[in-house]
């Protein structure tokens, strides 16, 4: 039995390897025996998204092109987000942050989000970056954004200090009353924790927000 040009390639050469069609047929193929029929349409995905204009694939589209419906289409297109998000917290260009400049430009990609993303970055004594992580998603309230959570992963990486950051989708940074409880809060632990919260960054479009800067921590 055929198993299709795609597998065989991935099988020899590794994912990391192989081109977007190839991984975009394993995407689309639930067995070996459904990948042979699904390399056409897997080109033709990439042929009219190329890049990152992958991202826009709808479901409809995925049913017309290749025939998946309802729940596998969400369960492909949610590996693709999934993927998508890792990479973005991956690329990260700033290797230390000294200066909210610097934060911004960690946390930059969170223009683009749909939603608020409550991130943090974990610095060593130098103020080197040891990791960056998503701690929420969704509406920032103190219920949800809890010390609890942020703290327990500066513990997981023997963090010296931390700065955190959050967007507001709206386009507009200005810090809500929340967003100042919020800084508090996680200041106050910081210090009892000898985890100091250097800053908390709020995204916008194109422009951000320190709270260290406007004199809130």
């Amino acid at each position: 039995m055929s198993v299709g040009d795609a597998y065989r390639r991935i099988q020899q050469h590794g994912l990391k390897a192989v081109s977007t069609a190839d991984l975009m047929c394993m995407i689309l193929s639930r067995e070996e025996r459904d990948i042979e029929a699904n390399e056409r349409a897997a080109m033709d995905i990439v042929r009219r998204y190329p890049g990152s204009r992958l991202m826009d694939l709808s479901q409809a589209e995925l049913h017309s092109v290749a025939g998946i419906e309802g729940y596998e289409g969400l369960r492909l297109l949610a590996a693709m987000e999934l993927g998508r998000r890792v990479a973005g917290q991956g690329k990260q260009l700033v290797e230390s942050i000294s200066d909210q400049e610097q934060a911004y430009q960690v946390f930059r990609w969170l223009e683009n989000e749909a939603q608020e993303h409550f991130c943090a970055a974990f610095l060593n004594t130098k103020a080197a970056i040891l990791s960056t992580k998503v701690i929420h998603i969704g509406t920032l309230n103190m219920s949800v954004v809890g010390a609890r959570e942020l703290f327990r992963e500066a513990v997981r990486e023997n963090a010296a200090s931390v700065i955190v950051a959050h967007n507001h989708p709206s386009g507009d940074p200005t810090p809500s009353p929340e967003d100042l409880a919020i800084t508090r809060k996680l200041a106050e632990v910081g210090e009892l924790l000898d985890v100091p919260v250097l800053d908390h960054i709020i995204i916008g479009q194109g422009k951000y927000v320190s709270l260290h800067q406007m004199g809130a921590i």
